[in-house]
């Protein structure tokens, strides 16, 4: 199986999606039905083509076209750079349904948390929730939350679009203290050490990030990031940011005069501007 392919395997009891990418062969993973998910890593094969990947429905050998929704079946056409996390079988990344099985393929897979893993703040134990249509990995002695980097990025879009009501993700548990969030921690999936950086440049939370994987959020942090985000701060750091990129672009721009300007002075400007898109990684 290809190196940077990400991989996907589904719970025999329940059938929820986790990727399972960062995992090894035979690690065991909790799926939130409560069953045990044994990673297989199975080589996927070259389908045979007995489901729609648009509906799932059933198709006439050699057709086509699916006769319930009227999508066009053609391998030739299609990226097969995707596996189905049921029988593994080579798939689309766009497909809706696998085209051998005909299960129905999850836009996003949820993460695999591995048994006895433990949260990377407190050493509590780690389970999942869903919060409405979000799936997130909650310690249950702080409170705190990982979410991945795509989860994150739609949450904060929901919240711009007013979907999100205020409270939503309110654990309830006791705050971590200071001393504490202060500290490096590493990142679930890769286990390498997080950045810590204000959330947007300007929201005065400081998260812990991995930018491949996806965030920790102390108890307290995300409801702070969704009330800034309903308070129009992303609007603000956009705005700021498109200042910043300006400016940059004026001071490349060579002097209509024989002023020559200073050579650090553009070299500064141009670091700040690199470390804020860094910061700001998941502020769009």
């Amino acid at each position: 199986m290809s190196g940077n392919q990400k991989v996907v395997e589904a719970c025999g009891a329940c059938g929820r999606q986790y990727d399972v990418t960062h995992l090894p062969r035979g690690g065991r993973v909790r799926c939130a039905c409560g069953s045990t998910l044994e990673v297989r890593h199975v080589e996927p094969h070259a389908p045979r083509t007995l489901r729609c990947s648009n509906c799932g429905g059933n198709l006439v050998d050699g057709a086509r076209k699916c006769e319930y929704c009227a999508a066009q079946i053609s391998l030739r056409e299609q990226r097969l750079d995707a596996v189905c996390p049921a029988c593994f079988a080579r798939c689309s990344s766009g497909a809706r349904h696998c085209m051998e099985c005909g299960v129905r393929i999850e836009p996003q897979a949820l993460f695999a948390l591995a048994e006895g893993q433990t949260c990377p703040r407190c050493a509590g134990e780690l389970r999942d929730r869903v919060v409405g249509n979000t799936h997130v990995i909650e310690c249950a002695a702080c409170g705190g939350l990982w979410l991945g980097t795509a989860q994150f990025e739609q949450l904060c879009r929901r919240t711009e679009a007013e979907s999100v009501a205020p409270g939503t993700f309110a654990s309830g548990l006791a705050r971590v203290e200071t001393y504490e969030r202060q500290k490096y921690i590493p990142c679930l999936a890769c286990k390498s050490l997080m950045l810590r950086r204000n959330y947007a440049g300007s929201s005065g939370v400081v998260i812990d990030a991995c930018r491949q994987h996806g965030v920790w959020l102390d108890s307290d942090e995300l409801e702070r990031i969704l009330a800034f985000v309903r308070g129009g701060g992303l609007d603000r750091a956009r705005a700021r940011q498109v200042e910043q990129l300006n400016a940059a672009k004026r001071l490349a721009t060579p002097p209509l005069t024989g002023d020559v300007p200073r050579a650090d002075a553009r070299w500064e400007l141009g670091a700040h501007i690199g470390l804020s898109v860094l910061l700001d990684l998941f502020g769009d």
